[in-house]
């Protein structure tokens, strides 16, 4: 929790502090709330132009008339997905001020290198997730500000936890 694959171009996000710099700024977005940074994932998945297809047409490819009417195909496209197991998203104004962080972070890595992207959010029911073969402690205990401290997974008592 959170998971973010980012589905991309071998020809982007080649070096690792491009990748380095925007898991640290993906990572942040979470450690504010506080959630403990090792909760983030962040999976880099370079692909082959021939196995990115938009609207039929591979990203990026030479762009040509018969790609019209539509997106420069020489253009990368970037596909995020996201996962949240912990949390969700609890009403209207924590959304919309949640996917105007996104975008603020991912801003200078995909939008401002001219990128066409596109992402999604799924949540999904933590009662089937695990870290270290542990059941994480529930927002805001003992024991989950004691993860975000040690910034590991660590056994403790139930109540802590309040579970």
């Amino acid at each position: 929790m959170p998971l973010w694959t980012i589905y991309h171009p071998r020809s982007t996000f080649t070096s690792e502090d491009e990748k380095s710099s925007l898991a640290q700024a993906i990572t942040s977005l979470y450690t504010a709330v506080p959630l403990p940074a090792f909760y983030v994932n962040v999976l880099f998945v370079p692909l082959d132009p021939t196995n990115i297809y938009i609207g039929g047409v591979a990203r990026p490819s030479p762009h040509s008339a018969a790609n019209e009417p539509g997106p420069n195909s020489s253009v990368p496209f970037i596909r995020l997905t996201i996962q949240h197991i912990a949390r969700t998203l609890p009403n209207e104004t924590v959304r919309d001020r949640f996917l105007n962080r996104i975008d603020e972070v991912l801003k200078p890595h995909v939008e401002d290198k001219g990128y066409d992207w596109e992402y999604s959010i799924e949540e999904t029911s933590r009662d089937l997730w695990k870290v270290q073969g542990l059941v994480p402690p529930m927002p805001g205990s003992e024991a989950e500000l004691l993860w975000v401290k040690e910034n590991r997974a660590t056994p403790f008592e139930r109540a802590k936890g309040n579970l």
